[in-house]
């Protein structure tokens, strides 16, 4: 990867500025989500410039990683006929349950053969 271009600045340390290229490719290391002590690490920085400079790409990346996740997910449960996705999908989206409940008294209903 190339380094960043540090730029001089009067007192202090010289500013840090990242191509656009390395701009992306922090954007794709949010998307599958990196923390941003990981995405420092590996963009050769401190977390504080990541977060100083960067969190709205931390953040666009990480909410389009959840939406392409959340979009992989329904496609397998409604597209794949995936079972087990339905159900999960089915419990954390339309708050259904494995107990079955009479709504007249929130009660749990007695199971029986």
């Amino acid at each position: 990867m190339p380094e960043a271009v540090k730029k001089k600045q009067p007192g202090g340390r010289p500013r840090i500025e990242f191509t656009p290229e390395q701009v992306e490719q922090i954007h794709r290391l949010a998307e599958i989500q990196c923390t941003v002590k990981e995405i420092a690490y590996i963009m050769g920085v401190s977390r504080e410039v990541i977060d100083r400079r960067y969190t709205e790409d931390v953040e666009l990346g990480r909410a389009q990683g959840k939406l392409a996740l959340r979009r992989a997910q329904w496609r397998n449960a409604v597209e794949k006929d995936n079972v087990t996705m339905q159900i999960w999908l089915g419990k954390n989206v339309l708050s259904q349950t494995d107990s079955p409940v009479n709504e007249e008294d929130n009660q749990i209903l007695p199971w029986s053969d």
